[in-house]
């Protein structure tokens, strides 16, 4: 009967055996296999309190039943008494030493409670004794694992595949342990044959999608994502990560209806009301996202990435001490939160404490060396404080920052390093602004005059008839034109590193740019019968520009305290803003607007250089006045643009630009006040003071 009952439990028909057992019982009471047979069968059939009076009647009789202690462990595993587990396993095994299968269920226990050296030596004594059981070497390897010990983990991950190729989860943990040591490609490969197998694994495409997001493949890692939750819609880890990626890659309205559907599952989730209010703030719903910051804060006032996104939200509205407040107590509640020191430096330079703001970047980047966005603005700190050297090593990482090079061209060819070209085509090309294309591209000369080499130059289509006609031995291309064939390539922001740049060795000689002599003619030609000073204004740069609110004015503010007797303004104001209009057209008697003449860099250099002088902001025609080495005045923020370094009232980089700095964040009045008596006394006569005091 006994015999019977076995095989009716090994066949899963549980019923049928504890109906034999029953009977077994009722003649014997004391039948000792029948007795544990049964509490193992009230185990499985959910029925623990029985199983447990069961175990106790065994252990009354025979109080080392090896079996039955294994029996105990697995309940209490069950249970989640892990302790009691891998005591009851322990004393089994000290039973029944010959058991492997006795011994995987103790490492089993073993790695629930962190004890992977111990469960390590349990799963090799089972391998020991049965080297066929797969599932003991499967465990060995998570327990190796466990231990960082990733090579001789996959080592047995391998072992487990060469037995049984199809085992349960072999594929995706070796595809984590390859993950877990860098090996992103061969991880996507391990993954890949798991799903090829069990195309509907949701943890496998959870897998997948990590280490496409970690290779930078958002949209891949997406897709896996939704499968992810396609497969499994309850699975609310599968719908967090969906989220944070839709989030990163710029999918933001998909990413808020995803958090919106998290929080109603879990309206405790503090995190994911915080990313919700990030993502509400991206999209310019400042309300919205304070108050998810705020809840955030309810649920977890020691949230630090929630006073983070505060301190941000603040700065988006001109709350300068409010922000420094909210990243200090970010970074107070986790001092090792390098993203909070990477923002408390950021607010602390637009308040203007540009040495507080160095020392919270160095702790930022000591943290965590790997954040793009840290090191880039780690960069901007040093650079303003001329430390060029290691500045512009740190300035490499804008390359590696997606939110700084989005749009920006890209190419897969090898980057220059300054060895001789011997021969091979360099493609230097500009990144972000114009004004900056302006400003490095003194360095082309250089490069072409080093020979051995062809060089191509891609600039933006508003640059390129500007600088065709001056770079004779360099092949320009407007951004969008199918390049030739090259063999290295280089941003043109990256040519200071090249030449090991100094403040004392930047190429300032001016004029390095030109302008049409026909246009230029034409130019003089319409101005030639204005005897007053001729100033052209800019007051505003583009409003895109992440800097904006620092750096632009408007024509209200600006054009008002330039007219004076002796000055005739000249808007070079390409496309005035909104409220500009009404104001340019009620001062139409004293500025002309020069916009509508002006179609691209060629003719505003045209434009300048029949002007006595011109007043801007921060903007790309400062620099081109510089660099056609035009008098020029800068209105300068206190500290947003390192290129301007700090406490200085002219730049190594322009010899003809004088600056018209802020004494702190956002104070114009001063600055403005200057500007005009300065105009007034270069109007009276005083024509020294258009180029900045030398000495």
């Amino acid at each position: 009967m006994l015999r019977d009952a076995v095989a009716h439990f090994g066949a899963g028909r549980a019923e049928e055996a504890d109906a034999l057992c029953g009977d077994i019982l009722a003649g014997d009471p004391d039948h000792v296999a029948a007795l544990h047979l049964s509490a193992v069968i009230a185990f499985v059939s959910d029925r623990a309190a029985a199983g447990a009076v069961l175990l106790n009647r065994v252990f009354g009789l025979v109080p080392d039943h090896g079996p039955a202690f294994a029996t105990l462990g697995d309940a209490l595993a069950v249970k989640g008494e892990r302790d009691g587990a891998v005591a009851a396993f322990q004393r089994g095994v000290g039973l029944l030493p010959q058991d492997a299968g006795l011994h995987v269920k103790l490492g089993v226990a073993l790695c629930e409670v962190s004890r992977f050296t111990e469960a390590e030596a349990a799963f090799r004594r089972a391998i020991a004794l049965d080297p066929a059981l797969t599932r003991a070497w499967f465990n060995l390897a998570v327990a190796l694992a466990g231990q960082q010990r990733l090579v001789e983990a996959e080592a047995a991950y391998r072992e487990v595949i060469a037995r049984d190729c199809r085992h349960r989860g072999v594929w995706q943990n070796l595809g984590n342990a390859l993950a877990d040591q860098t090996r992103f490609d061969e991880a996507i490969t391990a993954y890949r044959r798991g799903l090829e197998i069990d195309s509907d694994n949701c943890g496998l495409h959870c897998s997948l999608g990590g280490v496409l997001y970690r290779q930078g493949r958002l949209g891949d890692a997406i897709r896996h994502y939704r499968r992810a939750t396609a497969l499994d819609p309850g699975n609310m880890a599968a719908l967090r990560l969906l989220a944070l990626v839709l989030h990163e890659a710029g999918e933001r309205e998909e990413a808020v209806r995803l958090y919106r559907q998290i929080t109603a599952r879990d309206p405790s989730d503090h995190v994911i009301l915080n990313n919700l209010g990030a993502c509400l703030f991206e999209l310019g719903r400042l309300d919205e996202a304070i108050a998810c910051s705020e809840l955030a804060l309810a649920l977890n006032p020691d949230h630090a990435p929630a006073h983070t996104n505060l301190g941000i939200i603040f700065e988006a509205q001109n709350l300068v001490e409010a922000a420094v407040a909210a990243h200090r107590r970010a970074v107070d509640i986790d001092p090792d939160y390098a993203k909070g020191y990477a923002n408390l430096a950021v607010a602390l330079r637009n308040a203007g404490d540009i040495d507080a703001a160095l020392a919270a970047s160095r702790r930022a980047i000591a943290l965590d060396p790997e954040l793009p966005l840290a090191r880039y603005n780690h960069a901007h700190f040093l650079l303003m404080n001329g430390e060029f050297e290691q500045g512009f090593q740190e300035y490499q990482w804008r390359r590696k920052a997606k939110m700084l090079v989005d749009g920006d061209p890209v190419f897969g060819e090898p980057e220059w390093q300054g060895e001789p070209l011997a021969g091979r085509t360099l493609l230097l090309f500009a990144e972000y602004g114009l004004g900056d294309a302006i400003n490095f591209v003194r360095y082309v000369p250089e490069v072409a005059a080093s020979g051995g080499g062809r060089i191509i130059l891609q600039v933006q289509p508003a640059l390129a008839s500007l600088l065709r006609p001056m770079l004779s031995d360099v092949a320009v291309f407007a951004r969008g034109e199918p390049l030739p064939p090259f063999d290295l390539q280089l941003p043109l922001l990256s040519l200071p590193r090249i030449f090991g740049t100094t403040v004392e060795t930047i190429p300032a000689a001016v004029p390095y740019l030109h302008p049409d002599p026909v246009k230029l003619v034409r130019w003089r030609q319409a101005l030639a019968d204005v005897t007053a000073l001729k100033v052209g204004v800019v007051w505003a740069g583009n409003p895109r520009h992440k800097g904006d609110r620092q750096r632009s004015l408007s024509a209200a503010a600006v054009l008002p305290r330039l007219i004076m007797p002796g000055v005739q303004l000249y808007s070079l104001q390409k496309e005035p803003r909104p409220d500009d209009t009404p104001v340019l057209a009620r001062l139409a008697g004293d500025v002309v607007d020069l916009a509508p003449t002006l179609g691209d860099f060629a003719d505003t250099a045209a434009a300048i250089c029949a002007l006595d002088l011109v007043i801007a902001v921060d903007t790309s025609v400062a620099h081109l006045a510089g660099a056609l080495g035009r008098p020029v005045w800068m209105l300068c923020p206190y500290a947003l643009d390192w290129r301007w370094l700090r406490d200085r009232a002219d730049t190594p980089w322009y010899p003809t630009m004088r600056l018209f700095r802020q004494d702190k964040p956002q104070a114009w009045e001063r600055v403005l006040t200057r500007l005009s008596a300065e105009l007034a006394r270069v109007a009276a006569g005083e024509r020294t003071l258009m180029l900045p005091a030398r000495g």
